[in-house]
């Protein structure tokens, strides 16, 4: 049988059979040899002579591999062909650092190696890999409890009536004479940041350009605010429900799913809380087109999601490029809920698209479980500190809510002032004793907390050159991309 094989090969070599005849002898033969025996007689003989090629009983076939030597190495050199032989034996891995275990090699994969895939950084070793991503790539947690009612709920000291989206500090600049005139002075502060260039400009203008283009199609939207009424594009709320439902016997089951789902379509964090109507604005306000009204949702659940703010941008507050950081969430964050709403209102239920709209995104994301309060007036997570962008899906659909989270950042703010330090401002409260008192009508009232005074904010903002500042983003410990070891102190 073996003697057909050899007869079937040099009759192609030879020309006597078509390429086609030759596949069809081959296959038939495969059938009357044994797979083992097919196989070693289709296997590579290695020359008894040194060789910079194995050849092949198939030379000829386009079968000519390269020698692969014992040890380890990579090839370096090449462009269009192969240089005569540049094989390199390596004592330390792709990164420079040193091998500390050999890795066994059989076959012909000898030259493989381990990739590490949150930076595709090479490694020859699987304990290299090990050390790199406990040292580069993981962090400390603190211990996450749930609890029934978010830590909030103790300093609420008066009625919480719902907030007017009007009066937020961005809608401000529109309307209100007594801000504008503070924005006007702040004009005239501008002073030249030296980490502000048309190029790093550029980079927010690339990163913001998919909410700026599709987030809504109003002519005057650029981004950031979310929904305009009429508008569509990806935070329209006028999409159709599929009249065909999908039935759903287990809420748990589809809140664990809706989960899976958001994160596939990119979120980082996911949470889901009854809607509490005291978060939903008592009116709207279009940045855009200054159009204002009541506002309202009437939906069960509000699907939460964070989308992580990468630390090698937001590191350059207050520069352009953590300006990028936040504009590439904010990009982020209309596509992400506008694929989830999609994805509900198949299965049959409403479901619509919310990023800075409609409601309080900070107190939503609590309810829902996704961290706490923090002193400089933002989210805190265990997983990203302030260094995410939060949007929502607000639907009917049958789910679970989660519970609110204490993982100490209560305590551990109340020793930690990194944030107020580090604000060029001024705008973040030094001292430990939370007030209820409101710094400007930014401010809702009826919880005490650290409160923020958003109008020096935003006023940095304008002498900064018109870029956004989140230095206390960065600042806080919880945020830092490192590995935590202060936890263990």
């Amino acid at each position: 049988m073996e003697e057909n094989l050899s007869e079937i090969i040099n009759n192609f070599k030879s020309g006597s059979i078509s390429r086609r005849d030759f596949i069809h002898k081959i296959a038939l033969l495969s059938v009357s040899l044994g797979a083992g025996n097919l196989l070693s007689a289709c296997a590579p003989e290695v020359s008894s002579e040194e060789s910079d090629v194995v050849i092949t009983e198939l030379e000829g076939l386009e079968f000519v591999v390269p020698t692969l030597r014992p040890g380890e190495f990579d090839y370096k050199g090449y462009m269009n062909e192969p240089p005569e032989d540049k094989r390199v034996f390596k004592n330390t891995n792709p990164d420079g650092s040193p091998v500390t275990e050999t890795t066994s090699r059989t076959l012909n994969f000898n030259s493989f190696t381990w990739m590490c895939e949150a930076c595709n950084q090479h490694f020859f070793s699987k304990a290299d890999l090990l050390n790199h991503v406990i040292k580069e790539h993981a962090k400390r947690m603190p211990e996450v409890k749930k609890i029934d009612k978010p830590i909030y709920s103790q300093f609420i000291v008066g009625p919480v009536p719902r907030f007017d989206e009007k009066n937020t500090i961005f809608n401000r600049t529109i309307w209100d004479p007594n801000y504008q005139k503070m924005v006007g002075e702040a004009v005239g502060r501008i002073k030249k940041n030296p980490w502000i260039t048309q190029e790093t400009r550029a980079w927010t203008a690339g990163a913001i350009y998919v909410d700026n283009k599709a987030g809504n199609l109003n002519d005057g939207y650029s981004g950031y605010d979310g929904r305009v009424r009429g508008a569509g594009g990806l935070y329209d709320w006028d999409e159709p429900v599929n009249t065909t439902r999908f039935e759903i016997d287990d809420p748990q089951w589809m809140t664990d799913r809706v989960k899976e789902v958001a994160k596939f379509f990119g979120a980082d964090l996911v949470g889901i809380t009854k809607l509490d109507q005291r978060w939903v604005y008592s009116n709207y306000f279009e940045n855009s087109t200054q159009k204002e009204g009541p506002d309202s949702a009437n939906y069960q659940y509000a699907i939460v999601l964070g989308i992580e703010m990468g630390w090698d941008a937001i590191k350059d507050s207050p520069g352009s490029i953590a300006e990028a950081g936040a504009s590439l969430a904010y990009s982020q964050m209309a596509e992400i809920t506008a694929k989830l709403a999609a994805y509900i209102r198949f299965l049959g239920y409403p479901a619509v698209p919310s990023g800075n709209d409609t409601a309080q995104n900070i107190p939503l994301a609590i309810d829902a479980g996704l961290g706490e309060h923090g002193r400089n007036g933002l989210l805190l997570t265990p997983e990203y500190g302030a260094r995410q962008r939060i949007c929502k899906v607000f639907t009917d659909l049958p789910l679970i809510a989660d519970k609110p989270v204490d993982f100490g950042a209560l305590a551990y703010c109340k020793q930690c002032h990194a944030c107020a330090s580090s604000c060029p401002a001024k705008a973040i409260m030094f001292e430990n004793e939370l007030t209820e008192v409101p710094t400007s009508i930014s401010n809702r009232t009826g919880i005490v907390r650290w409160v923020v005074n958003v109008e020096k904010c935003f006023q940095f903002w304008i002498e900064n050159e018109g870029v956004s500042c989140g230095n206390c983003i960065a600042a806080c410990p919880w945020s830092l991309d490192n590995n935590r070891d202060w936890l263990e102190l």
